[in-house]
């Protein structure tokens, strides 16, 4: 079963929740524009990846028409010269009978001269490097990152990427190897390269300025978008805080009326005990008196009347000890220590035990209880009550009475059962308010204050109070206290 408990508000509590949901709200913030600024660029980079794989493949397919052509001849101009590494062909170069002269290019020479023309035309460098030469090859960039490409090929990683800064603008390089096919051993047989082996590869620089153009317009709304919603938080965390403060405000000035309304009270109680008091005990002791010295000549009907002064006056003086007892247990603090429940137990049975012997009415309660922190003479009020409770109003078919316990992991739970007559539902709301009383059981004496005592000292214990009727099986009264005061 949830417990409630009465909480102290603090305006400083207030305060480091507050602070507490900005630090929070701001993590939050911080953390959802991290991922998605991580996003964006991770974005970026695929981007340029994906346009230089596109230029990659354009380049593998040309490679395939090519090598499946072999060589062909193209008219001698100021970029195309005859090819040194074909010098041992005898037919590298030919004249035509018009005069035009033709030389003989090979797919490697295609396709360097098709990757510069890409280049021209579109900004992104295509190249074809010699693998064992990577490292040292001036034309191929930093040595850094062509050791490292190498080093990944020889691991056996298909791929190398890097992003560099080169001439003042940032570049996406990709290099894959291009392995020896059949049709390259045309060209290549005779280098002494094999089937399959990886030589050479092919690079591809990107550039990534209108990439990052976009990136950057990307990560400006991302920015705006988490700085509106970071300042939206702090202005609910804001306005939620103002509103606590008033709230608390409210509160505060509630309690403070409540408190001067209860110490009038409690001046107008202890007023009106004490002016009731005196009286009330000269009325007993005179009735008693009266009642003994003057008896037989009242007759039976005045001793009847002596009688019930008496009963009327003692009703009053146990009323005036319980609106007593019951503001001190208001404002006497609580003497916490360690408690043995059987002693307590042990006391009230005891003091009790004429009328359970009497109504032969069966006791029974926990064997084994553990030792609570608690106010012992308050506990000890709290199952004295519960058993005269049980006693005044449990009626004649009362004939058992047990007390139990039931552990939480943060309250000590008892209960106090009797068979006796059972309480409605009405009833088992109102039974802990002060002078609240069943219509049915108005016939019997009692203040309606030992309850409401008991629920007072619940919660002086961070603890509450509640009870149970089902059908005709009496009452059980609940009693939980904090196991950490």
């Amino acid at each position: 079963m949830n417990i409630g408990t009465k909480k102290d508000e603090d305006p400083h509590s207030l305060l480091w929740a507050a602070v507490l949901a900005v630090v929070g709200w701001t993590f939050l913030c911080l953390v959802s524009g991290y991922f998605y600024v991580s996003t964006e660029k991770s974005r970026t980079l695929e981007l340029a990846r994906k346009e230089a794989l596109t230029v990659f493949d354009k380049d593998q397919a040309f490679r395939h028409w090519a090598t499946s052509h072999g060589r062909v001849y193209v008219p001698l101009t100021k970029d195309t010269q005859p090819n040194p590494a074909l010098s041992h062909v005898p037919e590298r170069d030919i004249i035509t009978q018009r005069g035009v002269r033709f030389t003989m290019l090979d797919p490697a020479s295609m396709m360097r001269q098709i990757m510069d023309k890409y280049e021209e035309l579109y900004g992104v460098k295509c190249r074809i490097t010699t693998l064992d030469l990577l490292a040292v090859d001036k034309d191929n960039g930093p040595a850094e990152w062509a050791q490292r490409a190498r080093e990944k090929f020889e691991q056996g990683v298909p791929e190398h990427v890097e992003v560099i800064d080169e001439g003042g603008h940032s570049w996406f390089r990709l290099i894959r190897p291009l392995a020896m096919e059949e049709s390259c051993l045309k060209c290549h047989a005779a280098q002494g390269e094999a089937l399959g082996e990886a030589l050479s590869g092919v690079e591809v620089a990107v550039s990534l300025t209108p990439y990052l153009a976009m990136e950057s317009r990307s990560l400006w709304v991302i920015y705006l978008t988490h700085g509106f919603f970071w300042l939206f938080g702090l202005l609910v965390v804001a306005g939620a805080f103002g509103h606590g403060k008033r709230r608390m405000a409210e509160r505060r000035a509630h309690n403070l009326e409540i408190a001067d309304s209860f110490q009038k009270i409690k001046f107008f109680a202890y007023s009106v005990s004490h002016d009731l008091k005196n009286p009330v005990v000269a009325i007993h002791g005179l009735s008693k008196r009266l009642e003994r010295k003057y008896g037989n000549l009242l007759g039976d009907k005045g001793n009847q009347y002596c009688r019930q002064i008496v009963s009327s006056a003692e009703q009053i003086s146990k009323l005036v000890d319980q609106i007593n007892t019951y503001i001190s247990t208001k404002e006497q603090p609580l003497d916490v220590e360690v408690i043995d429940l059987k002693d307590i137990f042990a006391q009230v049975r005891q003091e009790h035990l004429r009328a359970l012997a009497r109504r032969s009415i069966q006791w029974r309660e926990p064997e084994h209880v553990p030792a609570v922190s608690a106010d012992r003479l308050a506990l000890l009020r709290v199952f004295r009550n519960f058993i005269d409770n049980a006693l005044k109003y449990g009626g004649e078919g009362l004939g058992n009475i047990e007390i139990a316990y039931a552990d939480d992991p943060h309250y000590h739970i008892f209960s106090v059962h009797n068979d006796g007559a059972s309480l409605t539902p009405e009833a088992c709301r109102k039974v802990f308010e002060l002078f609240s009383r069943e219509v049915s059981n108005q016939s019997i004496s009692g203040s309606g204050l030992g309850l409401a005592i008991v629920k007072e000292i619940a919660e002086l214990h961070a603890g509450k109070v509640w009870s149970e009727s089902i059908g005709d099986n009496g009452v059980t009264f609940y009693f939980a206290i904090a196991k950490k005061l």
